[in-house]
């Protein structure tokens, strides 16, 4: 089936499917090799995700790795189907989805917990999908509910690392020596201003957690941290075992889950679509900048594509291969990468679904890799618990951000505290109640004459404009 034709753009070929458009890769776009390049070397960075189902859900390693292929195989789904990003995890959740996990006994009890979760959060997804409400549900929370999640994050991320027999007590140095690597090429004002004059430090940050990673691996080898990778070369590839999984972690062998059981994840399960809400506003954002940046394609970013998608994958995990980090619409570093270099022109990518695709691809390719894998295996822990506390410095960051008034803080804290003690069943309770009680929400703040959210977040954004201009002049004045 042909191509819609716009009046000034072309949108690339597609094969209708109901909501999605179904594109082959090689006949609807070509395969972009950089992106493919870059996929296959940090496609590894999603085996870190492997001692999340060996030490939380108890799992073998090689049915851990055949969970994850599965996982990193359903990323693919979304540039088929017509959703131009880089998927990954919802990785603010993993914390608190790791807390959850905890209250219940490792083996099928504690499988059957996640596929609650996973489950309530496909549906979510699914439902938000169809129904087009998730703009209206999220902008029901108060902004002080969702920095008082955020919030929570650093408290059961270092909680959990500091305790006993965690990989962070284990290899302390290589952990830390990673995680600070990752956030100074993410965050420092240095590595943003020098990346231009020094070629080493973007071709760092343009690889993520790779290097991080790679250098956490040297510095555990060198003192003896970490064991020194063996390279296995008898197999190439890694075929998943399908019928241990189905035999062991799927629902057919642990059960459906209980409604009590239910009722326990949706508070938890809530949180986690309130989180991955804000990757739909982003990758509209990015995909919008793209477009804007090229007169040669015509881009179609569908919110509710993507929550469809995203729903499907983790309907897909909960019933054959339950997956702690979740399934999330997207992958901001890669994303942004991806679309950068899109800018660049034609020349540099034909066209933006095929960069993000090509990617996705790869790392499909990588993790199915025998020796690619094997060469991974000793920085997994490590791996884990850097994506941990990296995510516990970025929640902390955005969750100040949320709060824009003496009251958020107040409300974001104490409903911090409880989510990373009490659960999040009782943590919303008391964030609502205390929203209320405080007359806190907006419908209270517009009775009483006072600013709202919207409102104090565009007086943000004025500032901020203000203090770039300025920040400019001054630069120029020098």
């Amino acid at each position: 089936m042909s191509a819609k034709i716009l009046t000034d753009k072309k949108e690339l070929p597609y094969i209708p499917l109901g909501p999605f458009q179904w594109r082959i890769p090689g006949i609807h776009y070509h395969l972009e090799k950089v992106e493919f390049f870059q996929g296959l070397i940090l496609g590894a960075t999603a085996l870190s995700s492997i001692p999340y189902m060996t030490d939380c859900l108890g799992l073998p390693y090689e049915l851990a790795w055949s969970c994850v292929i599965l996982e990193v195989f359903l990323y693919m789904l979304h540039g088929w189907l017509g959703d131009p990003v880089v998927p990954g995890w919802i990785t603010p959740t993993l914390p608190f989805t790791l807390v959850f996990l905890e209250g219940f006994e490792q083996g099928p009890e504690r499988i059957q917990a996640l596929i609650a979760v996973q489950m309530l959060v496909a549906i979510i997804f699914i439902f938000m999908g169809v129904t087009k409400l998730a703009d209206r549900f999220v902008r029901l929370v108060p902004a002080s509910v969702k920095g008082g999640i955020l919030l929570a994050a650093p408290i059961t991320v270092i909680q959990g690392q500091l305790a006993e027999g965690s990989q962070f007590m284990i290899a302390p140095i290589s952990t830390l020596v990673g995680t600070f690597l990752l956030a100074f090429l993410s965050f420092s004002p240095f590595c943003d201003k020098k990346r231009g004059s020094i070629k080493i430090l973007d071709i760092m940050a343009k690889y993520g957690n790779l290097f991080p990673y790679l250098l956490a691996m040297l510095i555990g080898i060198l003192i003896k941290e970490l064991s020194y990778p063996e390279l296995e070369l008898g197999s190439i590839i890694r075929i998943p075992d399908f019928g241990v999984m189905l035999d062991t972690v799927s629902i057919f062998a642990v059960g459906v889950p209980s409604p009590g059981l239910f009722l326990k994840a949706l508070p938890l399960a809530l949180i986690c679509y309130v989180l991955a809400f804000g990757d739909f506003v982003t990758s509209e954002t990015l995909v919008k900048e793209a477009q804007e940046s090229r007169n040669d394609e015509y881009i179609d970013f569908n919110s509710s594509r993507s929550n469809l998608i995203s729903g499907l994958r983790n309907l897909i995990l909960s019933i054959f291969a339950p997956f702690p980090p979740l399934s999330g619409p997207l992958w901001v570093g890669m994303t942004v990468s991806v679309a950068m270099r899109y800018r660049e022109g034609e020349k540099a990518m034909k066209s933006l679904l095929g960069g993000m695709s090509s990617f996705r691809i790869a790392t499909f390719i990588s993790v199915i890799l025998v020796p690619v894998v094997s060469f991974m295996k000793p920085i997994m822990g490590v791996g884990s618990a850097i994506t941990l506390l990296f995510q516990a410095y970025v929640c902390a960051r955005i969750g100040m951000e949320y709060c824009k008034s003496n009251t958020d803080k107040s409300i974001a804290g104490v409903m911090a505290a409880i989510l990373a003690f009490k659960g999040s069943g009782w943590a919303l309770l008391a964030g609502f109640a205390m929203n209320f009680l405080l007359s806190n929400t907006d419908y209270q703040k517009k009775k009483l004459g006072m600013p709202t959210t919207d409102e104090l977040e565009e007086i943000d954004r004025k500032r901020d404009a203000e203090v770039k201009e300025l920040t400019l002049k001054k630069s120029t004045d020098l």
